[in-house]
């Protein structure tokens, strides 16, 4: 109800009648909607027809109709679109935090890869990892460290296997009259067949007295001849030699004719795996028997003995031969696998000599190194300066004594020890380079 309405009811209320009527039209006036430019304007209605559609333009009507009205003008958004003030929007894509991704306009977390071996998961990535470091004797195959099988290496010679390690043996020990030649003993020959040709001289001069007093020259000149052809060659070689178990023992024999016919070496009783090898020494010009052997790393101690003799061919089918020579072998108990020897300016380790003598019980030995060609003096003073022979027992492995260097590489010593505990074999090392020698004279010496 307006306020000019009220005012004027209430300066006629003398008048009962019109009063009646004016608060009936009042009454009546309040039933009736007066829609305002604001309302309209708020809701986007055009016109009053637009919440008014039945004409009656009552409050009621107004909003019932502004509801309807509204409820039309509300749009139906399809996903992903949204309702934002009336209007169906496309909303922007969420922003994901690690390690989750979008799928479908959603932060999901992924599943984790699946890794083909090599390459193993971390941090939710498949990575290839670095190859381990092996620690020897394992070696890698195939990114894994295994321990290979043990494998026999293959030695060059002058080397030999001991165990799985290559190991260059050491110089035999050569007993006089033998001299060592290219890591070979070998006797030398002799200077001379003067003793010889005077006994061929004298069975001359015998066979002339002989046809001078049976006149028989043909007969004699066959007897002559019959006696020449008894000349027998001489073969040099030592009494015994020493070798341990799984090294290779290397022994050269010489032999001498002066009748200068072709000669041959014969051995019997080699041990199995032993050779023979017939040749000529070059520098001695005498003809050369080799006999090699490696005992086996497993062999006990024993002692071998071989048969040597040496047989002239006369070219006519009567080989002369000498007498055999026995040469025993003491095979001595193997000793640990060493490393290959730093031998620096020693070329070889020869005992040149070992002996015992029961009487005032002393060991002897003497022996003599060989330098390298490529050391200096200044070399070989710092080596003698700070290496000694060390001598042992070849047998037990104990030690005996030590021997000062010389200057030219030769060592002695003698050492005293009771019958009962004197060896009957050496070991001599020197700087890592080692010899063997039998004793001479011990009790266990034939």
């Amino acid at each position: 109800m307006s306020i000019d309405l009220l005012r004027r009811i209430r300066r006629n209320t003398a008048t009962p009648l019109l009063s009646l009527l004016l608060i009936a039209f009042a009454a009546l006036a309040a039933n009736v909607a007066h829609a305002t430019p604001a309302i309209m304007q708020a809701n986007g209605a055009p016109a009053c027809s637009s919440c008014h559609t039945q004409g009656k333009f009552t409050k009621a009507e107004g909003r019932a109709g502004l509801a309807a009205y509204l409820a039309a003008q509300t749009p139906i958004c399809l996903p992903p679109q949204v309702l934002q003030g009336n209007v169906c929007v496309t909303p922007p894509p969420p922003t994901c935090i690690a390690p989750q991704v979008l799928q479908g306009n959603v932060c999901v977390t992924p599943r984790p890869p699946t890794c083909i071996a090599p390459q193993v998961l971390q941090g939710n990535v498949c990575v290839t990892p670095p190859p381990p470091t092996c620690i020897a004797p394992q070696v890698l195959q195939g990114n894994v460290c295994v321990t290979p099988p043990p494998l026999s290496p293959t030695c060059i010679a002058p080397q030999v296997l001991q165990g799985d390690v290559c190991v260059t043996p050491p110089p035999p020990a050569c007993i006089a009259p033998q001299v060592l030649q290219g890591n070979v003993c070998v006797t030398p020959a002799p200077t001379s067949c003067s003793d010889v040709d005077d006994l061929d001289d004298e069975h001359g001069q015998e066979l002339d007295d002989d046809r001078d007093h049976d006149g028989n020259d043909e007969q004699d000149d066959d007897s002559g001849k019959s006696k020449k052809a008894k000349i027998i060659p001489t073969l040099s070689a030592p009494d015994h030699v020493s070798v341990h178990a799984g090294e290779t023992l290397t022994l050269a024999v010489t032999a001498f004719d002066c009748a200068s016919r072709p000669l041959t070496i014969i051995a019997k009783h080699l041990p199995y795996g032993a050779a023979l090898e017939n040749t000529v020494d070059p520098q001695l010009h005498m003809s050369k028997g080799v006999i090699t052997w490696t005992p086996d790393a497993g062999s006990r101690a024993q002692t071998v003995e071989i048969e040597l003799k040496v047989v002239a061919d006369d070219g006519a089918g009567k080989p002369v031969a000498s007498d055999e020579q026995g040469v025993v072998i003491n095979v001595l108990p193997a000793t640990p696998a060493q490393p290959l020897a730093q031998n620096g300016p020693v070329k070889s380790n020869t005992v040149v000599s070992a002996g015992y003598r029961s009487k005032p019980q002393k060991l002897t030995v003497a022996g003599q190194l060989l330098w390298n060609r490529s050391s200096n003096k200044g070399d070989r003073l710092a080596f003698i300066k700070n290496q000694t022979a060390v001598i042992s027992d070849a047998v037990s492995g104990v030690q005996l004594g030590t021997a000062a260097i010389k200057r030219n590489g030769k060592w002695k010593t003698s050492i005293t020890i009771d019958a009962n505990s004197a060896p009957c074999s050496v070991d001599v090392a020197v700087g890592g380079v080692r010899a063997t020698q039998p004793v001479k004279g011990a009790n266990c010496q034939n």
